[in-house]
């Protein structure tokens, strides 16, 4: 089917009210559900009681009756039975899809709390995703994800650490705009995943099986007497019943069946410890593929994504090997025992996983790798649709540019957003940013620095309009002592400022975000070594911003003409009375306040 904007919020229509008529939606569902399933449950027990009451009642007129009635009744509650497990799920999903649509509504006002927050992905070695917020508690990944696989999960978090190739962000922007409107398409996923999330632990058991060698599919004579033996057991039965041959004959081919299953039992034993938790795990796979071969997709990365299922018919793939995997389990019932024995099913079924392994194996990490796509492009299509305003950026293959119009943190609730006009960068280009405290600096740097690692990935932005050369963004902001490594916090910094220097002296195209660089000395080496270190930046063509208290950095705008630019945040004050409105202004700042935040804690100046 092709694909669609099922369900479109324009600009005009609040997202809150959008979002809350869903809830109320499905929540109707849910609970219109649950009268039913209430009611098919008893439904249900009337129809085992009647079948037993009624047949034994009627079978007292005549056995045939009885019979007949308990057979109407029995397959009455087996139907029953069915349309109640239907119920159930139905029930179960409209019930997810009411808690998907309410965390998407408490997420427009701030609270991302019940998504995962990528604590795992920190790596304080990072260029910049630990000064940016990129992971953790407050975080964009925890904004931006909604994927349920831990595929999905690590991608998300490996395209938010390092630039994608120009014309791949492209690729993701297509399919971002396409995907964005696609709103019951990408909540019907994220709510199979949501089913399935506890069998994700089935994963690494699952791809440690398809690594292995096969172990009976090879044995040509072994397979031969598989085929053979049950018919010859059964034709020898038949003769011995019939009294053509001596029933004591048939210990031979009872024995070669006892052989047969105790040389392969250790391999099925193994197979089935194996494979027999995954029918959940690989049946959210069979959930999530479907869809997304049923839909022709417009944009040419879905296009692609959907049609590494369709080269490999991986749908009907992942169903059968669904389907065979249940069957594996029929061995646990006692009564299927000697059936098992006489037609070698076990054997039988790791043959077929083996050539199913075989024939399908190497292409199911694609089907992995094209399904953990989708989730990270949904979860960007996601933001683009709850950010309508936000704007897909401009990325150039060329200087460490930044042109942005009213760029605001995306983090910050939009009620509570300042946005800024600003535009920097080129070659050996720095913008100086000075400001009282609490100004807003530290914020500002981080919007840059988010909104560019935003751009870079291929997701929308927070701003009206964007655009940014492709560069990778370096950032020394939060600097920490390392006690295990007897680092002080003055000496880590410097490493991580010697890391920017190496890069640039190489050549690497880096867009770099200080924040009160060498706050660790005292002020006459930190002004010496700031300007020394701007003045090498400029020389290796880095272009930055750097924010600072040091308003006799601002000066060198006069002495480097061209290559430095002087912005600030200003402080607006009465008395001890401070008020910040948080926007960027050119020039160097004038107003101080920390005399007057030291008064408000009780120093005496």
């Amino acid at each position: 089917m092709p694909a669609k904007n099922i369900e479109t919020c324009p600009k005009m229509i609040h997202l809150d009210s959008f979002y809350r008529e869903r809830v109320r939606r499905f929540a109707d569902e849910e609970a219109l559900l649950a009268r039913r399933e209430a009611w098919l449950a008893w439904l249900r027990l009337l129809f085992f009681a009647s079948g037993i009451a009624g047949g034994v009642y009627v079978g007292s007129f005549g056995r045939g009756a009885g019979i007949a009635v308990a057979a109407v009744c029995m397959i009455a509650f087996l139907l029953c039975v069915k349309k109640h497990v239907g119920v159930i799920e139905r029930r179960k999903e409209a019930e997810r899809l009411k808690i998907i649509n309410r965390y998407e509504m408490n997420s427009l006002n701030g609270d991302d709390s019940p998504f995962p927050s990528g604590e795992q992905y920190i790596d304080p070695e990072h260029p910049s995703t630990s000064d940016l917020d990129i992971f953790g508690a407050y975080s964009v990944f925890r904004h931006v994800n909604r994927t349920t696989s831990p595929s999905g999960s690590y991608l998300l978090a490996q395209w938010l650490s390092r630039p994608a190739p120009v014309t791949e962000i492209e690729r993701r922007q297509q399919a971002v705009k396409e995907l964005a409107g696609m709103v019951d398409w990408r909540q019907q996923m994220q709510a199979v995943g949501l089913k399935y999330k506890d069998t994700a632990e089935a994963l690494p058991g699952f791809l440690l099986w398809l690594r292995g060698e096969p172990v009976l599919s090879g044995r040509r004579r072994l397979l031969w007497m598989v085929r053979v033996l049950p018919w010859a057991t059964l034709c020898a039965t038949a003769a011995a019943m019939a009294g053509w041959l001596p029933a004591t004959w048939l210990w031979l081919p009872v024995i070669a069946h006892l052989a047969i299953a105790a040389a392969t039992l250790r391999q099925v034993n193994t197979l089935h410890r194996q494979m027999s938790n995954k029918v959940d795990f690989i049946g959210v796979y069979a959930e999530i593929i479907a869809p997304v071969a049923a839909t022709d997709f417009s944009s040419p990365c879905m296009t692609a994504l959907r049609q590494v299922f369709i080269d490999n018919d991986a749908p009907g793939q992942i169903r059968a090997l669904r389907n065979r995997i249940k069957r594996l389990d029929y061995r646990l019932n006692l009564m299927y025992a000697p059936v098992n024995l006489l037609f070698f099913f076990d054997f039988k079924h790791l043959v077929w996983l083996e050539r199913w392994r075989a024939a399908s194996g190497a292409a199911v990490s694609k089907w992995f790798d094209a399904i953990a796509a989708i989730e990270a492009l949904s979860g960007f299509a996601n933001l683009s649709f709850n950010h309508p305003q936000w704007a897909m950026p401009e990325i150039r293959d060329g200087d460490c540019t930044i042109e942005a119009v009213q760029m605001g943190h995306p983090l910050i609730v939009e009620k509570e957003r300042v946005c800024n006009d600003f535009s920097a960068g080129g070659k050996g280009q720095i913008t100086i940013v000075t400001g009282s405290n609490m100004s807003g600096k530290s914020t500002f740097l981080r919007s840059i620095g988010v909104n560019m690692t935003l751009a870079l990935a291929g997701a929308p932005v927070c701003a009206e309009r964007f655009a940014a050369g492709h560069c990778l963004i370096y950032t020394c902001m939060r600097i920490a002592d390392h006690l295990e490594e007897r680092t002080s916090s003055f000496y880590a910094e410097l490493k991580r400022l010697k890391s920017l220097i190496d890069l640039t002296r190489h050549g690497e195209r880096v867009f770099f975000l200080l924040d009160e660089i060498l706050r660790g000395t005292n002020s006459r080496d930190r002004q010496t070594g700031s300007v020394a270190l701007i003045r090498q930046l400029i020389r290796q063509q880095a272009s930055g911003v750097i924010a600072t208290h040091d308003l006799a950095l601002g000066e060198l705008e006069k002495e480097l003409p061209g290559h430095i630019r002087n912005a600030h945040f200003d402080v607006q004050i009465d008395g001890e009375n401070m008020a910040f409105d948080y926007r960027l202004y050119d020039g160097i700042c004038t107003t101080l306040n920390a005399s007057i935040l030291m008064k408000k804690i009780g120093i005496e100046i």
